[in-house]
Protein backbone atom coordinates (compact mmCIF):
# COMPACT_ATOMS: atom_id res chain seq x y z
CA UNK A 1 0.00 0.00 0.00
CA UNK A 2 1.57 3.24 -1.15
CA UNK A 3 -0.19 6.26 0.32
CA UNK A 4 -0.02 9.17 -2.10
CA UNK A 5 0.97 12.69 -1.06
CA UNK A 6 -0.71 15.90 -2.20
CA UNK A 7 0.89 19.22 -1.27
CA UNK A 8 -1.80 21.88 -1.48
CA UNK A 9 -1.76 25.67 -1.58
CA UNK A 10 0.94 26.03 -4.24
CA UNK A 11 1.33 29.71 -5.15
CA UNK A 12 4.83 29.84 -6.61
CA UNK A 13 6.69 28.00 -9.39
CA UNK A 14 9.77 27.43 -7.22
CA UNK A 15 7.62 25.90 -4.49
CA UNK A 16 5.95 23.62 -7.04
CA UNK A 17 9.31 22.43 -8.37
CA UNK A 18 10.66 21.86 -4.86
CA UNK A 19 7.63 19.80 -3.79
CA UNK A 20 8.05 17.61 -6.88
CA UNK A 21 11.76 17.17 -6.09
CA UNK A 22 10.87 16.07 -2.56
CA UNK A 23 8.46 13.39 -3.77
CA UNK A 24 4.95 14.89 -3.95
CA UNK A 25 2.57 12.89 -6.12
CA UNK A 26 0.11 15.75 -6.60
CA UNK A 27 0.06 19.54 -6.28
CA UNK A 28 -3.02 21.53 -5.30
CA UNK A 29 -3.81 25.01 -6.58
CA UNK A 30 -6.56 26.97 -4.81
CA UNK A 31 -8.34 28.94 -7.50
CA UNK A 32 -10.76 31.80 -6.84
CA UNK A 33 -12.10 30.11 -3.74
CA UNK A 34 -15.35 31.76 -2.56
CA UNK A 35 -13.95 32.50 0.92
CA UNK A 36 -10.74 34.45 1.53
CA UNK A 37 -7.83 32.08 2.20
CA UNK A 38 -4.09 32.79 1.97
CA UNK A 39 -3.50 30.52 -1.02
CA UNK A 40 -6.04 31.94 -3.47
CA UNK A 41 -4.94 32.31 -7.08
CA UNK A 42 -6.66 33.86 -10.07
CA UNK A 43 -7.49 31.41 -12.83
CA UNK A 44 -4.87 33.06 -15.05
CA UNK A 45 -2.11 32.70 -12.45
CA UNK A 46 -3.14 29.13 -11.67
CA UNK A 47 -3.14 28.13 -15.34
CA UNK A 48 0.38 29.53 -15.75
CA UNK A 49 1.70 27.61 -12.73
CA UNK A 50 -0.06 24.39 -13.68
CA UNK A 51 1.47 24.43 -17.17
CA UNK A 52 4.92 24.22 -15.55
CA UNK A 53 4.15 21.05 -13.58
CA UNK A 54 6.05 18.11 -15.10
CA UNK A 55 4.38 14.99 -16.52
CA UNK A 56 3.19 12.28 -14.11
CA UNK A 57 2.54 14.79 -11.32
CA UNK A 58 -1.19 15.27 -10.77
CA UNK A 59 -2.43 18.88 -11.00
CA UNK A 60 -5.42 19.50 -8.74
CA UNK A 61 -7.63 22.59 -9.03
CA UNK A 62 -9.23 23.30 -5.65
CA UNK A 63 -12.42 25.26 -6.23
CA UNK A 64 -15.83 25.98 -4.77
CA UNK A 65 -19.12 27.61 -5.60
CA UNK A 66 -21.81 27.20 -8.23
CA UNK A 67 -21.88 24.92 -11.25
CA UNK A 68 -20.98 27.46 -13.91
CA UNK A 69 -18.15 28.98 -11.89
CA UNK A 70 -16.65 25.55 -11.30
CA UNK A 71 -16.90 24.62 -14.96
CA UNK A 72 -15.38 27.93 -16.06
CA UNK A 73 -12.42 27.41 -13.72
CA UNK A 74 -11.94 23.88 -15.05
CA UNK A 75 -11.98 25.13 -18.64
CA UNK A 76 -9.53 27.94 -17.86
CA UNK A 77 -6.97 25.75 -16.09
CA UNK A 78 -7.35 22.24 -17.56
CA UNK A 79 -6.57 20.32 -14.35
CA UNK A 80 -6.08 16.58 -14.06
CA UNK A 81 -8.38 16.64 -11.03
CA UNK A 82 -11.07 19.07 -9.94
CA UNK A 83 -11.51 19.24 -6.17
CA UNK A 84 -14.87 20.63 -5.06
CA UNK A 85 -14.07 21.97 -1.63
CA UNK A 86 -17.02 24.06 -0.48
CA UNK A 87 -20.69 23.36 0.26
CA UNK A 88 -21.62 22.00 -3.17
CA UNK A 89 -24.69 19.73 -3.07
CA UNK A 90 -24.93 16.47 -4.97
CA UNK A 91 -26.84 18.19 -7.79
CA UNK A 92 -23.90 20.49 -8.54
CA UNK A 93 -21.42 17.63 -8.51
CA UNK A 94 -23.63 15.54 -10.78
CA UNK A 95 -23.95 18.34 -13.33
CA UNK A 96 -20.22 19.04 -13.26
CA UNK A 97 -19.47 15.33 -13.71
CA UNK A 98 -21.79 15.09 -16.72
CA UNK A 99 -20.35 18.23 -18.32
CA UNK A 100 -16.76 17.07 -17.80
CA UNK A 101 -17.36 13.53 -19.07
CA UNK A 102 -14.83 12.68 -21.76
CA UNK A 103 -12.38 15.45 -20.81
CA UNK A 104 -10.19 13.22 -18.65
CA UNK A 105 -10.65 15.43 -15.59
CA UNK A 106 -11.46 13.45 -12.45
CA UNK A 107 -13.51 14.83 -9.55
CA UNK A 108 -12.79 14.84 -5.82
CA UNK A 109 -15.53 15.93 -3.43
CA UNK A 110 -14.33 17.32 -0.11
CA UNK A 111 -16.45 16.76 2.98
CA UNK A 112 -15.45 19.11 5.79
CA UNK A 113 -15.68 17.81 9.33
CA UNK A 114 -16.08 20.36 12.12
CA UNK A 115 -13.26 19.95 14.65
CA UNK A 116 -15.96 20.10 17.34
CA UNK A 117 -18.13 17.44 15.64
CA UNK A 118 -19.86 15.05 18.01
CA UNK A 119 -20.03 12.16 15.56
CA UNK A 120 -23.74 12.40 14.75
CA UNK A 121 -23.14 12.92 11.02
CA UNK A 122 -23.20 9.66 9.04
CA UNK A 123 -20.17 10.41 6.91
CA UNK A 124 -20.18 7.08 5.11
CA UNK A 125 -23.75 7.60 3.89
CA UNK A 126 -23.01 11.16 2.77
CA UNK A 127 -19.87 10.04 0.97
CA UNK A 128 -21.76 7.30 -0.86
CA UNK A 129 -24.29 9.83 -2.11
CA UNK A 130 -21.54 11.95 -3.64
CA UNK A 131 -19.90 8.90 -5.18
CA UNK A 132 -23.24 7.99 -6.72
CA UNK A 133 -23.46 11.55 -8.06
CA UNK A 134 -20.14 11.16 -9.87
CA UNK A 135 -17.25 11.75 -7.46
CA UNK A 136 -14.13 9.71 -8.22
CA UNK A 137 -12.75 10.18 -4.69
CA UNK A 138 -13.83 11.59 -1.34
CA UNK A 139 -11.61 13.89 0.71
CA UNK A 140 -12.17 14.54 4.41
CA UNK A 141 -10.90 17.85 5.73
CA UNK A 142 -11.38 19.81 8.94
CA UNK A 143 -13.18 23.10 9.34
CA UNK A 144 -13.65 25.57 12.17
CA UNK A 145 -15.97 28.50 12.76
CA UNK A 146 -13.31 30.85 11.42
CA UNK A 147 -11.87 28.91 8.51
CA UNK A 148 -13.57 26.60 5.98
CA UNK A 149 -10.32 24.76 5.18
CA UNK A 150 -6.60 24.97 5.87
CA UNK A 151 -7.35 25.06 9.58
CA UNK A 152 -4.15 23.42 10.79
CA UNK A 153 -6.30 21.38 13.19
CA UNK A 154 -7.15 17.67 12.85
CA UNK A 155 -10.66 16.40 13.42
CA UNK A 156 -11.51 13.22 15.31
CA UNK A 157 -10.53 10.57 12.74
CA UNK A 158 -12.73 7.98 14.44
CA UNK A 159 -15.91 9.75 13.24
CA UNK A 160 -15.15 8.69 9.65
CA UNK A 161 -14.07 5.12 10.44
CA UNK A 162 -16.88 3.47 8.39
CA UNK A 163 -15.64 5.13 5.18
CA UNK A 164 -12.98 2.47 4.72
CA UNK A 165 -15.78 0.39 3.26
CA UNK A 166 -16.14 2.82 0.35
CA UNK A 167 -15.09 1.45 -3.03
CA UNK A 168 -13.61 4.80 -4.12
CA UNK A 169 -10.33 6.34 -2.92
CA UNK A 170 -10.48 8.17 0.43
CA UNK A 171 -8.17 11.14 0.97
CA UNK A 172 -7.38 12.50 4.42
CA UNK A 173 -6.62 16.17 5.13
CA UNK A 174 -6.97 18.56 8.03
CA UNK A 175 -4.20 19.35 10.50
CA UNK A 176 -1.79 16.74 9.19
CA UNK A 177 1.91 17.29 9.78
CA UNK A 178 5.16 15.29 9.77
CA UNK A 179 4.62 14.40 13.42
CA UNK A 180 1.07 12.97 13.25
CA UNK A 181 0.67 11.65 9.71
CA UNK A 182 1.95 8.18 10.63
CA UNK A 183 -0.79 7.80 13.25
CA UNK A 184 -3.37 9.21 10.85
CA UNK A 185 -2.45 6.73 8.13
CA UNK A 186 -2.60 3.76 10.49
CA UNK A 187 -5.99 4.82 11.84
CA UNK A 188 -7.74 5.84 8.60
CA UNK A 189 -5.70 3.89 5.98
CA UNK A 190 -6.39 6.45 3.25
CA UNK A 191 -5.53 6.28 -0.42
CA UNK A 192 -3.78 9.64 -0.08
CA UNK A 193 -3.03 12.40 2.40
CA UNK A 194 -3.29 16.13 1.74
CA UNK A 195 -1.23 18.77 3.56
CA UNK A 196 -0.95 22.54 3.41
CA UNK A 197 -0.17 24.75 6.41
CA UNK A 198 2.22 22.52 8.37
CA UNK A 199 4.77 22.42 5.53
CA UNK A 200 5.08 26.16 4.97
CA UNK A 201 6.43 29.29 6.66
CA UNK A 202 4.61 32.36 7.93
CA UNK A 203 4.51 33.85 4.42
CA UNK A 204 2.80 30.68 3.09
CA UNK A 205 5.84 29.58 1.10
CA UNK A 206 6.60 25.88 1.26
CA UNK A 207 9.51 24.82 3.47
CA UNK A 208 11.76 22.14 1.96
CA UNK A 209 12.66 20.50 5.27
CA UNK A 210 9.03 20.25 6.34
CA UNK A 211 7.91 18.94 2.95
CA UNK A 212 10.70 16.36 3.00
CA UNK A 213 9.85 15.29 6.54
CA UNK A 214 6.17 14.92 5.65
CA UNK A 215 6.82 12.84 2.53
CA UNK A 216 9.31 10.64 4.36
CA UNK A 217 6.84 10.06 7.20
CA UNK A 218 4.17 9.01 4.71
CA UNK A 219 6.53 6.65 2.90
CA UNK A 220 7.60 5.09 6.19
CA UNK A 221 3.98 4.59 7.26
CA UNK A 222 3.19 3.02 3.88
CA UNK A 223 6.09 0.60 4.27
CA UNK A 224 4.86 -0.38 7.73
CA UNK A 225 1.39 -1.09 6.38
CA UNK A 226 2.89 -3.18 3.58
CA UNK A 227 4.84 -5.17 6.16
CA UNK A 228 1.74 -5.73 8.27
CA UNK A 229 -0.21 -6.88 5.20
CA UNK A 230 2.54 -9.30 4.18
CA UNK A 231 2.71 -10.75 7.68
CA UNK A 232 -1.06 -11.23 7.75
CA UNK A 233 -0.97 -12.93 4.34
CA UNK A 234 1.68 -15.39 5.54
CA UNK A 235 -0.59 -16.45 8.37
Amino acid sequence: MTVRVKICGITDADDAAMCVEEGADALGFVIEYPVVVPWNLTRKAAARLMREVPPFITRVAVVGGGTETILQLAEATGPDVLQLHFDEPEEVLETVAVRLAGTGTRIIKALRVDVHADGDQQWDELARRFVDAGADAILFDSKTRDRPAGTGRPFDWSVISPVNLLTCPVILAGGLNPENVDLAIHEVRPYAVDVIGSVEDASHRKNRERVRAFVQAVRAASATLDGEASETARH
